[in-house]
């Protein structure tokens, strides 16, 4: 469980109500802002979670004294006027936040880009390495924003239809003909999990405007203290929890939903459920199919995105890390072929040092995955094992001997994701984000069923914190207009 000096932990099962107005199931980002804003317009909400600690992939683990952060290593649009800063400041949520500056760093095999915490500062950098593209960026980060903007109004926009059926390869090969330059604005498409020839142009948009207006940011105390401060939030505004709680079954009366059924047996009535976990559970498995048939074929048609591995590593004895900068660690020059193998590298204790024990170091790193090898793989332990030596080879061009300073050494692979988040294969990001599956391709937040809705990252807009934070907050106005 978690620390008791958060305050946050399972609702006694002698509390539980007999009924629900709002019943959430999965305790992710996207179902703990919806429930702390429903839970404060008087509701009654419970949130079931079937692990023992809320967030989702926005959670930390303690070894040995190292504190790490399981899968999200910073967070965009945290500044008072974006969307996390406009929740958090709606919601009454005050904390702490490290703005990164460098937001982020591309390092390529010829060559590393630092990429400013400020966007024009950004464009008037690549203004200066690329002048003969100097126009050409202009446009290109105009529409970019354009789009961005677009993205938040429902209704229909000249912008997005001309982008809405473009790979982000394609957007860009309509703006420039440098190659490096091309390669460069692709090198953060790790965010959104595809390579720019398959990632569609507004989902990576969505995923990296936030990120190059507002810049990164870093909870302090890490990514669980940034969960941590919602579901505060949610629990004084007198909401319920129900912590290693797996939901079984959503029950329904015709075509509306009644309640939810736990794996122990339980039934809990609500007037409304919300889903914030995987869609394949959610309608193949808690509705056993029992929904209108085109809806279902379409579900199954879909694809879910990338997982990732992770290597967790807590070193001793003060290594010299001045080398191991944040960022992208690309293999490719090649932006018709970025789907290689890359690592992201950060080392938080660089921003807090809270997070080990004193004089000592964390490294985090985030290794990509090509979502076909999963099914591919007979013993994940063997590829756990080769994943963590090969990454440790790695980081020894840059941290000499660092074997001689590791003290605590986790791994994870797709199958710890899809284990700890019930995300089919592990998916980091719910549905690929490409053409076919992002903006109205998207599930929608209204389902077929009534007061049945979906938030998350399977739905609308998309990966990423502000995107489910987003999710979140407009599925309870959804919710609240309904019962107006």
């Amino acid at each position: 469980m978690l620390s008791s000096e958060v305050g946050i932990q399972s609702t006694k099962r002698n509390k539980i109500y007999s009924h629900y107005d709002v019943i959430i199931i999965g305790a992710g980002i996207a179902g703990l802002v919806c429930g702390a804003f429903l839970a404060r317009s008087g509701k009654k909400v419970l949130v079931v979670e079937q692990h023992f600690i809320p967030g989702g992939y926005c959670t930390s683990f303690k070894r040995k004294g190292f504190n790490f952060d399981a899968a999200v290593h910073h967070i965009g649009g945290c500044g008072k006027w974006s969307i996390v800063g406009r929740c958090f400041k709606t919601l009454g949520i005050e904390m702490d936040f490290y703005h990164l500056d460098p937001m982020d760093n591309l390092i390529f095999p010829s060559f590393n880009i630092e990429i400013p915490a400020d966007l024009e500062k950004y464009i008037s950098q690549l203004q200066n390495r690329y002048p003969s593209e100097k126009e050409s960026l202009k446009n290109f980060f105009q529409d970019y924003v354009k789009l961005y903007r677009a993205t938040f109004n429902i209704e229909k926009s000249q912008i997005i239809d001309k982008y809405k059926d473009q790979t982000y390869a394609e957007m860009l090969n309509s703006f420039f003909g440098n190659e490096e330059l091309k390669m460069v604005l692709s090198g953060q498409w790790g965010y959104i999990g595809l390579p720019p020839t398959q990632a569609s142009a507004v989902g990576m948009c969505q995923m990296m405007i936030n990120y190059l207006k507002d810049g990164a940011f870093f909870p302090a105390g890490g990514t669980q203290e940034f969960t941590n401060a919602i579901f505060k939030k949610f629990i004084d505004f007198g909401g319920h929890v129900m912590l290693s709680s797996e939901a079984k079954e959503i029950l329904l009366d015709n075509k509306s939903v009644k309640g939810v059924k736990l794996h122990d047996g339980k039934e809990i009535p609500a007037s409304t459920v919300v889903s914030n976990i995987d869609a394949y559970q959610t309608f193949f498995c808690l509705l056993d199919g029992n929904i209108d048939a085109t809806f279902l074929e379409k579900i199954g048609k879909m694809k879910e995105s990338c997982s990732f591995s992770l290597l967790y590593l807590g070193l001793g004895e003060e290594p010299d890390l001045s080398k191991l900068i944040r960022g992208f660690y690309h293999t490719s020059i090649d932006t018709d072929d970025m789907d290689k193998e890359w690592m992201y590298i950060s080392v938080p204790t660089k921003i807090y040092p809270g997070l080990a024990p004193k004089n000592k170091q964390i490294i985090s790193v985030v290794v990509y995955f090509k979502d076909e090898l999963y099914n591919n793989i007979s013993n994940w332990n063997s590829f756990k094992e080769e994943m963590t030596t090969r990454t440790i080879s790695r980081l020894e061009s840059y941290v000499p001997n660092i074997k001689n300073y590791i003290e605590v050494k986790e791994a994870a692979t797709p199958k710890t994701l899809e284990r700890y988040t019930l995300n089919k294969n592990g998916a980091a990001y719910g549905w690929a984000v490409s053409v076919n599956q992002i903006w109205e391709n998207r599930l929608p937040q209204k389902t077929p069923i009534n007061n049945l809705y979906l938030t998350g990252h399977w739905t609308r807009p998309g990966p990423g914190i502000c995107a489910v934070v987003s999710s979140g907050w407009g599925v309870s106005n959804l919710i609240m207009e309904n019962w107006r």
